[in-house]
């Protein structure tokens, strides 16, 4: 009797090794791909929050400026610039504006009901309450300024970028204005 061996083959066909190598390729162009998306998130993000940075100290110093100077001297309609090194990819505006408060004769009727007062009291209570009014509006108006930052940037080759922020500043040391009672 003759025995037949029947050999034994060990390893891989080409296609299993062509179809290991496809999916190792497909996985490394993946995590290329993460890996660069990632970078460049990282990237965008140290922008912004240097751009973020840039605007808080911008609007402190101006804040900081009206409030040690005043109005009339710190604050400028418009003003642009662009920082130092290392941030001269950076620039800045700032906008500085009084706000013009109007409190209408409309509030006033919602002070009360006028409906059992006589005719002539009235109208000179309409009268005083106009003239408050328009005190407190010229009074509110001299004494807030509203104040606007923005910080640009262009990202990555052509992309515009801006950061920008809006803040209010009071200062109740103006002079109340009564007319007849001067300044």
């Amino acid at each position: 009797m003759k025995k037949t061996h029947k050999k034994s083959l060990s390893g891989f066909t080409f296609i299993e090794v062509l179809i290991a190598i496809t999916i190792f390729v497909i996985a490394a162009v993946i995590a290329v791909d993460l890996t660069r998306g990632s970078v460049r998130a990282t990237i965008d993000l140290k922008e912004v929050t240097t751009a973020t940075w840039l605007l808080k100290k911008t609007i402190t110093e101006l804040e900081s400026k009206v409030e040690s100077e005043g109005f009339d001297k710190a604050c400028i309609k418009k003003i642009e610039g662009k920082f130092d090194a290392p941030n001269e990819k950076y620039t800045w505006i700032t906008n500085c504006h009084q706000i013009d408060f109007k409190l209408s004769q409309t509030a006033a009727a919602l002070l009360g009901d006028k409906a059992d007062v006589d005719i002539k009291a009235a109208d000179k209570e309409n009268q005083i309450e106009k003239m408050v009014l328009n005190i407190s509006s010229e009074y509110i108006s001299n004494s807030m300024r509203e104040i606007h930052a923005e910080v640009h940037w262009i990202q990555g080759k052509k992309t515009k970028r801006m950061v920008d922020v809006t803040t209010h500043v009071a200062r109740y040391d103006q002079p109340l204005k009564i007319p007849g009672f001067g300044p």
